[in-house]
């Protein structure tokens, strides 16, 4: 975690440098800006500090417009005059509904749109970093948000310095800075920021937590107390993981879209290690953005301590078949099966969501990719995890093979 800066109001040249030093050797660096108090002051600090620097890093600003409420179109119009004020080039953004805005988990909802739409602009534009404006009060928050939830240790981490979505690296230089810092830093500085009132709205776990800390903070657990026990754990995280790695390496095997491990090592395992094996291989076989709940999880790792286990089970889509000697994991069909693609170019293609599918050369006439039967079964793997694998679906000439590689990355060295 950053070092908490020391003054109320005013940011000295040396703790900007120090805050943004991972931006120096960037050839541009996008900005997440909402137009709220926190990534206000992160854009004005940035064009502040990119002032100094001598070849640093072009900045430009994204700001989405989620059409959740009225005033959103022109607030992020707002958020664009404010960034050419500063001198800084910005785009807006806007998230289109297909029909109604959601109704349901609204703010996780609108949170992977936003990113989704910002790593697509900046790719685009060839920014390879974003910065976002995640505080020391936001990162106490999240740490209550995932006690609330029952999370473990991984969940209970301190959000990461930088994460990538989508090949992008999204920043959070203020980790260590509270909000109230950058509140006063703005009131200097005679800057206003939008007030969004879902931020007030107490239907969102978040806000309910956040009206909490005064009273915590009063009984010892401020934000710098509960953020350093978040960090503390992410420690933990890291020696969980490489943990893992090494068990991952001894008993996993991965087929390529379909994944076995050694039930005895399985077993012997100590029961974290092994749970977050399995929660490796269910997202290696079907890539979710989350890990699955811990409940179905930890009641069949149970089940395979007692030696109860069932021959097959079904967890975040992905079917679990226990053999005598290892554990399998494929994609489940579902209900409707697994579809059937219909391919004429011979570029990559995404299949069932979790495979990239490319045919060898280009088909005279477009073929059909769908699950394999038969013949094209792989002979190395149980029927049912073969048939959840692709293959060309008819007659294709002998030259036309089909090259298939997964689209999450290995168990291996993954969170």
């Amino acid at each position: 975690m950053a070092r908490r800066p020391t003054s109320d109001t005013a940011f000295t040249v040396a703790e900007t440098d120090q805050l943004f030093s991972a931006f120096s050797g960037l050839s541009a660096l996008g900005i997440a800006v909402s137009g709220g108090p926190d990534s206000t002051a992160l854009m004005t600090l940035l064009a502040d500090w990119a002032r100094r620097q001598v070849g640093g890093p072009r900045l430009h600003v994204f700001t989405v417009d989620h059409g959740l409420r009225p005033e959103s179109a022109s607030e992020a119009q707002t958020v664009v005059a404010q960034a050419e004020a500063l001198g800084l080039t910005a785009s807006a953004l806007t998230w289109q509904h297909d029909g109604p805005p959601p109704a349901s988990d609204i703010q996780a909802r609108a949170r992977a749109a936003r990113y989704a739409l910002i790593a697509a602009e900046a790719h685009r534009l060839a920014i390879p970093a974003v910065a976002l404006a995640h505080t020391l009060d936001d990162q106490a928050e999240t740490f209550l948000m995932r006690l609330q939830r029952g999370s473990g240790v991984a969940g209970l981490s301190a959000m990461p310095a930088e994460r990538r979505v989508d090949g992008i690296r999204f920043l959070r230089p203020l980790l260590g800075v509270p909000k109230s810092r950058l509140l006063a830093f703005l009131a200097s500085r005679g800057l206003t920021a939008i007030d969004d009132p879902s931020n007030r709205r107490d239907r969102f776990l978040r806000v309910r937590l956040r009206q909490l800390l005064p009273d915590l903070a009063a009984a010892g657990l401020d934000a710098e107390t509960l953020a350093a026990t978040a960090a503390r754990m992410a420690r933990a995280d890291a020696a969980l993981e490489s943990a893992t790695d090494q068990l991952a390496h001894l008993a996993a095997t991965d087929h390529g879209g379909v994944i076995s491990v050694d039930r005895a090592a399985l077993s012997a395992a100590p029961d974290e290690i092994a749970l977050r094996l399995m929660v490796r291989c269910l997202r290696a076989v079907r890539p979710a953005p989350y890990p699955p709940r811990a409940e179905a999880l930890e009641r069949w790792h149970a089940a395979l301590r007692t030696g109860e286990l069932p021959k097959r089970a079904t967890m975040a889509g992905v079917t679990v078949t226990a053999a005598t000697d290892r554990i399998w994991f494929y994609a489940e069909a579902g209900r409707i099966g697994f579809e059937v693609l219909l391919v004429a170019t011979p570029g990559p293609h995404v299949w069932d969501g979790r495979l990239e599918v490319t045919l060898s050369a280009r088909p005279d006439a477009p073929v059909a990719i769908g699950p394999a039967t038969g013949e094209h079964r792989r002979s190395d793997l149980p029927k049912a995890a073969a048939a959840s694998l692709p293959c060309i679906l008819g007659d294709a000439p002998p030259s036309l093979g089909l090259l298939v590689r997964p689209l999450a990355p290995a168990i291996v060295g993954t969170n």
